[in-house]
């Protein structure tokens, strides 16, 4: 013999809670996720300055980077390898510190090349790396 259940059951699924339990999951991730801001290259850009006539500037001679198109890196006009850019610098920073050293950089060299040398002047604890524009490369004429 069987048993017929005399309790009605439904067979849709109850969903008025359902807005209420996704509203309070959002406001949970929404409180306890943290955004990680992720820094790129620290480096500061030099500020627009009106240089009148009567200002003297201090003439400090730069040890200059440059790397062209196939990726070769040359220091002071001289050519060199990655690894000989600490050994070179070191002693000219030992005299003076806050020399500042120049990147130019090819507009056909890799940016991984750039980055490599930029890694190799942190490593030296080179405190005053400049990036020219390519206007202030032109306005340089025949010095660099």
């Amino acid at each position: 013999m069987a048993f017929k259940s005399k309790l009605k059951t439904s067979e849709e699924i109850p969903t008025a809670s359902l807005a209420d339990i996704a509203f309070l999951l959002i406001i949970f991730f929404m409180v306890t996720t943290t955004f990680a801001a992720s820094r790129g290259l620290d480096f500061q850009l030099p500020r627009q300055q009106k240089i009148t006539g009567e200002e003297e500037v201090a003439n400090i001679e730069a040890i200059l980077i440059e790397v062209d198109d196939s990726g070769r890196i040359l220091l002071d006009r001289n050519p060199a390898n990655l690894e000989d850019i600490q050994p070179y610098i070191a002693p000219k920073l030992a005299i003076n510190p806050s020399k500042p050293v120049l990147i130019k950089i090819s507009d056909e060299a890799e940016y991984g090349r750039f980055i490599d040398v930029l890694d190799e002047l942190k490593q030296a604890d080179v405190k005053n790396i400049v990036l020219p524009s390519k206007e202030e490369i032109e306005s340089w004429g025949d010095l660099y």
